[in-house]
């Protein structure tokens, strides 16, 4: 049996004593769901309040900060001020519920800076049945979706050369539209590459993955060229990537985290120290209250060279 890497730690439960020595954690100010509720964090504030870092969703391109110096608007862009808000060399972010466009930015300006980076993902115990049910939409995760633009940070001024190929890596998830949007603004369209999150987080999803993105596989011939990364593990995710690039040497890499958010911190670290070949593309959903339900596992994936 393949044994998790070294650098991820699962627990049922997440206690103030599982951080690291002066490690500080930057989370969001009020979780929607319940697996984003964490009881360490309020542990935490209560005894040493200046490791506790909590985010509010302001806007595109700001962040509110709220810490025990009060509250204070923030550039999402601004990677320096975002590494500043914290005096530890070893920060934990909690990604479970951040939006993509705040987790994102800051993991990226922590990784530049070099910090001790630690991230949490919580899985929840199940999604919220679309009332509905069709083919790409069995669950009912997304109200809208603000369209297609860059993460704060990860955006690109120049693509792939006039002369030069090009690959639409897709990370596959339940919203079997999404990857199809986003492709149908590139012209012309590219290669695709699908990967699908396998073994999955329970054992029927990977199938689910495949049914709800069944007419995006099939418009764009790529049944045969799906690739299988672990729904939760980020470093699979990343190997994937790199493992494309290998069969693919000369190509440039559009890539679509729209499916697992452990794919999405794979895909991201992989576009962190590869940006000369790739750019992330995202659609900035607005999700569904009461999406999830219950809580599972803990994940902690280390990125600490």
């Amino acid at each position: 049996m393949k044994m998790p890497p070294k650098h991820t730690l699962r627990f049922d439960s997440f206690r103030l004593i599982d951080l690291l020595a002066d490690e500080a954690v930057i989370s969001v100010e009020t979780s929607p769901e319940e697996r984003g509720r964490i009881d360490a964090w309020d542990e935490l504030k209560r005894a040493d309040a200046d490791r506790l870092i909590l985010l509010r969703d302001t806007s595109p391109d700001t962040v509110t900060v709220l810490s025990s110096n009060g509250p204070q608007a923030v550039l999402l862009t601004d990677g320096a001020r975002l590494v500043s808000l914290i005096k530890s060399d070893k920060v934990l972010i909690d990604i479970t519920s951040l939006p993509h466009h705040i987790w994102a930015p800051v993991f990226q300006a922590h990784i530049k800076a070099g910090k001790k980076v630690r991230v949490l993902y919580v899985e929840p115990d199940g999604y919220k049945t679309h009332p509905s049910p069709a083919s790409a939409n069995l669950f009912d995760l997304s109200i809208s979706f603000g369209g297609l633009s860059p993460l704060p940070g990860f955006a690109k001024l120049a693509g792939p050369a006039d002369n030069e190929p090009a690959l639409f890596v897709a990370f596959l998830g339940f919203e079997g539209n999404r990857a199809e949007r986003i492709i149908n603004q590139l012209e012309p369209p590219p290669r695709v590459i699908p990967v699908v999150g396998a073994p999955g987080f329970q054992i029927n999803y990977p199938a689910i993955t495949v049914a709800c993105n069944r007419y995006f596989l099939g418009d764009f011939d790529c049944n045969a060229d799906i690739r299988l990364a672990k729904a939760s593990c980020p470093f699979e995710a990343f190997d994937t990537l790199a493992s494309i690039r290998r069969d693919f040497p000369d190509h440039y890499l559009y890539i679509a985290p729209v499916g697992t958010r452990p794919h999405a911190l794979g895909a991201l670290q992989y576009a962190i120290v590869n940006e000369s070949h790739c750019e992330i593309l995202f659609d900035h959903p607005v999700r569904q209250s009461n999406r999830t339900s219950g809580r599972g596992l803990i994940h902690v994936f280390s990125f600490a060279s």
